[in-house]
């Protein structure tokens, strides 16, 4: 069978998600600071000129990585959403996705506190990196909505300060568990869910 040629576009696509594979292995190994566009590069297979063809910096790499990690999580976020009847049932579910993934995101949490203070240093990056949490919790909070309105009940928080409270208890609670993790109960996350959103009637 012979293999249609790609286009020029799909080669440059391929290209692309060859380096943000390639940068993903390199940040986790080096860190933010640590990694350098030679070593993406050539663990890539490619030259570093091949990686200033896609991105402009190494900055620009990461927050192209970051952006692709925050919607793959704001799927995975839609995709329990979609499959549940009530916010209740929301919480229980995510409370398992988060104990679920919470180790699997262990070097993305790493690397999240040190971009963190790069990005706390540098204007332009935190900016970049504040539109795309808005989005993601725009995007969040109208999945939440429709959940919220197949229930008789009056919530307190709005599905966008839901969408906030979300993100919020699971990137700070992931972070005193990869300190700590003995001391950090196992099932705190769904039950602080539940108090939060939850009146009483309503966690039964």
């Amino acid at each position: 069978m012979v293999r249609r040629r790609l286009t020029q576009k799909e080669r440059k696509e391929e290209t692309r998600k060859l380096l943000l594979d390639s940068a993903v292995e390199i940040f986790a190994e080096f860190g933010f600071h640590g990694a350098s566009v030679d070593k993406i590069a050539e663990h890539a297979g490619f030259s570093k000129g091949a990686v200033y063809a896609n991105f402009n910096s190494k900055e620009e790499l990461f927050l192209a990585l970051l952006e692709r990690q925050m919607n793959l999580h704001v799927e995975n976020i839609h995709r329990v959403i979609d499959q549940q009847y009530s916010l209740s049932h929301f919480i229980e579910k995510m409370d398992e996705y988060f104990n679920l993934v919470r180790e699997e995101n262990r070097t993305w949490s790493m690397l999240n506190i040190e971009f963190l203070l790069y990005a706390m240093r540098k204007e332009s990056v935190r900016n970049k990196w504040s539109n795309m949490i808005r989005q993601s919790v725009e995007q969040i909070s109208k999945s939440i909505e429709i959940l919220m309105k197949k229930e008789n009940h009056e919530f307190t928080l709005s599905s966008e300060e839901i969408a906030w409270t979300i993100l919020s208890l699971e990137n700070g609670m992931a972070i005193f568990h990869y300190i700590n993790e003995d001391s950090v109960p196992f099932d705190l996350y769904g039950k602080a869910l539940k108090k939060l959103l939850l009146s009483p009637q309503k966690e039964n």
